[in-house]
């Protein structure tokens, strides 16, 4: 089934929902250029994940390397593919995470080079080269993490990547090229689920029954990711659409398993969130949650997720 963008049911302080700085841009979308209308701006590069101010991902507790793909993606934005090779050149920067941190009172750990590689990646500071090929209109490069056995489950780890240089006639996008990327251990509540439930707004109240990705965005939180979409995105309307380009982001309390608290993911809505219950059964593993916003009764989830395994 087509899964439907409703573009005009995105939070707002009148309990109607309105997009407001949300891209509009069907290539953007398709990950097919950038930010800017390729048609009215100077064709340039730059990460389409750097619109995210971080990008959180779940590893594996494992011996074994585990390749981390679709995070450092470079796009060309132009109308047209590139008539010639592009040669980009990366640089990792620490200076990123204490920024993030420093702004927002986090405490996400540099991760040291010797947690993860990337081909080609060398020097000091390091730095290694992806291109765009003729024809094409964008590439990405693999994080390799050898093990994570090492890893401290209750902290995070930062990697922040920079576009430093670019080949032939084009800009580097000013708004899209530092990447900053946070490696966590895949928290109890991660993997793919059997969603279940409804909205209870008339008339996007059809029940829905779906597969989503519970993805591991802190310690003890998790974002839907629905496959059907393939995009982060909370089904409603029997599963034929969804509320606008943000997903549900479930936050829990690790010793007791109760859903404390939620928020909205990847963008910041101006709005108050409700939990009115919520919880995960380990033993079952099937996670519960009533939750709405702005304290209207009538923008209500009610959504019932079992584990079906790992995603």
């Amino acid at each position: 089934m087509k899964k439907t963008f409703l573009s005009s049911l995105i939070f707002a302080a009148a309990s109607m929902f309105v997009l407001t700085g949300c891209l509009k841009d069907k290539g953007f979308d398709n990950n097919e250029y950038g930010i800017n209308d390729p048609d009215t701006q100077p064709p340039g590069v730059g990460f389409p994940l750097a619109a995210k101010a971080k990008n959180t991902y779940g590893l594996d507790v494992s011996a074994s390397s585990q390749a981390v793909n679709g995070l450092v993606y470079v796009n060309l934005e132009s109308g047209t593919p590139a008539p010639s090779d592009i040669v980009i050149t990366l640089e990792l920067d620490s200076n990123m995470v204490k920024s993030y941190n420093t702004a927002n009172g986090t405490s996400i750990k540099i991760m040291n080079y010797s947690l993860f590689t990337m081909p080609g990646l060398a020097g000091s500071p390091a730095r290694t080269t992806v291109t765009i090929p003729a024809g094409g209109r964008n590439v990405e490069i693999p994080i390799n993490v050898p093990s994570t056995l090492s890893f401290d489950p209750n902290s995070t780890y930062g990697v922040g990547v920079k576009i430093v240089s670019v080949t032939g006639n084009y800009t580097i996008a000013s708004n899209m090229k530092n990447l900053l990327i946070e490696f966590s251990i895949k928290n109890k509540y991660d993997g793919k689920y059997n969603l279940v439930g409804y909205h209870n707004r008339v008339p996007y109240d059809a029940p829905y029954d779906e597969i989503v990705h519970m993805i591991t965005s802190g310690p003890s939180s998790v974002t839907m990711y629905w496959p059907a979409a393939a995009t982060y995105a909370h089904p409603i309307l029997g599963g034929a659409s969804y509320y606008g380009s943000f997903t549900t982001n479930l936050i829990f309390n690790p010793s007791t398993n109760v859903l404390i608290d939620w928020n909205q993911y990847p963008y910041a809505f101006t709005v108050t969130n409700q939990v009115y219950s919520g919880s995960y059964d380990p033993v079952n593993k099937i996670i519960y949650a009533e939750i709405g916003y702005n304290g209207n009764v009538l923008r209500k989830f009610f959504d019932t997720m079992t584990y079906l395994g790992p995603r």
